[in-house]
């Protein structure tokens, strides 16, 4: 198994599974962090285990999953476990089946991001057999329960009014406070109205934020689990490589050439990637009538704008990236600045708009200009 063996050496070993497990298992301390913890695993551990495994070995993957999966079940209990076994496992399994098949770029992608839709929704439907098909509004419940009994919810709460987030009647506002000595105490009524304030945003906000985390997360971690190992991967075999001069590092292609000896799947640079023109315009109209479905009569019509629009944006997002990548590697832009700068216009949510601009320009001539017709 030369494409994924069980270790690499024990330093790299080492270091990529701790740099996986201890981030998990310190935010699963809290319950406060737990979240993060959460969102860490559903954005960013599949990509960084596939990574640590191109670069350290199956093992030091294997025991980041399951450094994940105990995390999770310290914070969720047997459901937590569950819930991101069905997740985590299957893209892990997809990847090490896609890199010791060696198969094609255009194989791969749609495997990895089927495997994520599938993983996305096997655990909403679990989430909704366990709360008897109302997962919305027993979330809502559950995280209002948990603040009405946590010592500090009061105080949680009061933020979340300071913030914006929810409103309380004028008619409460006056008497909001009863005590302030030693920590901050709510009056009943003002509590009880808070609370159904946050019962009320969390049933909204999941509704709206399942579907997106399916179409987006799937398109944007299926490939980031191609391109981001692959292209680390590739990094630390040319390293070995050169220090350790195996003779079976490289290849001898058939014009001569010498070539890493290593499963780069035929994937294409991230500076090239970009959406033929045709296909580019089906998707901004896709887009655009995603955006115009959400505020439909019809729950269905909004959750289909929902997924719609979000699909179709992170295709536009990857371009962006793309189009970023293209520009750095021309100025020659130092490799931590090619991670670090896509990654904060990701958070802006800018990269759409850089997308939608590269599609309508041609800037970087990827697209052929369409043939003239003949008379």
């Amino acid at each position: 198994m030369k494409d994924f063996p069980l270790i690499r050496s024990p330093k790299a070993a080492l270091a990529g599974a701790a740099a996986v497990s201890l981030p998990l298992v310190i935010l699963c301390l809290s319950p406060l962090t737990g979240l993060y913890a959460v969102m860490l695993l559903l954005y960013l551990v599949p990509m960084a285990l596939c990574t640590v495994g191109m670069v350290c070995g199956a093992l030091p993957m294997a025991f980041g999953a399951a450094a994940a999966l105990v995390s999770m079940y310290a914070l969720g209990g047997t459901a937590g476990l569950s819930l991101s076994a069905v997740y985590l496992l299957p893209i892990l399994g997809c990847f090490a089946a896609v890199i010791l098949g060696r198969l094609s770029f255009k194989q791969a992608a749609p495997l990895l991001i089927g495997v994520h839709v599938a993983g996305l929704a096997a655990a909403y439907l679990l989430l909704q057999r366990w709360t008897g098909g109302d997962l919305y509004t027993a979330a809502g419940d559950a995280v209002a329960a948990w603040l009405g009994n946590w010592e500090l919810g009061d105080t949680m709460l009061y933020q979340f009014y300071a913030t914006g987030m929810i409103a309380l009647p004028e008619q409460l506002e006056e008497a909001m406070l009863v005590s302030k000595e030693e920590m901050l105490v709510l009056s009943d009524a003002a509590r009880t109205d808070l609370l159904l304030s946050v019962r009320t945003l969390v049933s909204a906000t999941l509704a709206g934020f399942i579907p997106s985390l399916i179409a987006g997360q799937s398109l944007l971690g299926g490939l980031g689990c191609m391109y981001v190992p692959i292209r680390f991967g590739y990094i630390a075999a040319e390293k070995r490589a050169f220090r350790e001069e195996k003779p079976d590092s490289y290849i001898l292609r058939e014009d001569g050439k010498k070539i890493l000896n290593f499963p780069t799947l035929g994937m294409p640079p991230l500076s090239l990637w970009h959406m033929p023109r045709g296909v580019g315009l089906k998707v901004g109209l896709a887009m655009a009538a995603g955006y115009f479905m959400q505020s439909g009569a019809s729950a269905a019509m909004a959750i289909g704008g929902i997924i719609l629009y979000t699909a179709a944006s992170t295709l536009y997002v990857i371009q962006g990236l793309a189009l970023i990548n293209f520009m750095q590697k021309a100025k020659g832009t130092k490799r931590i600045w090619r991670i670090l700068i896509p990654g904060l216009l990701l958070g802006l949510s800018v990269l759409p708009f850089v997308g939608v601009f590269d599609q309508i320009t041609n800037i970087r001539g990827l697209r052929k200009p369409p043939e003239p017709k003949e008379e």
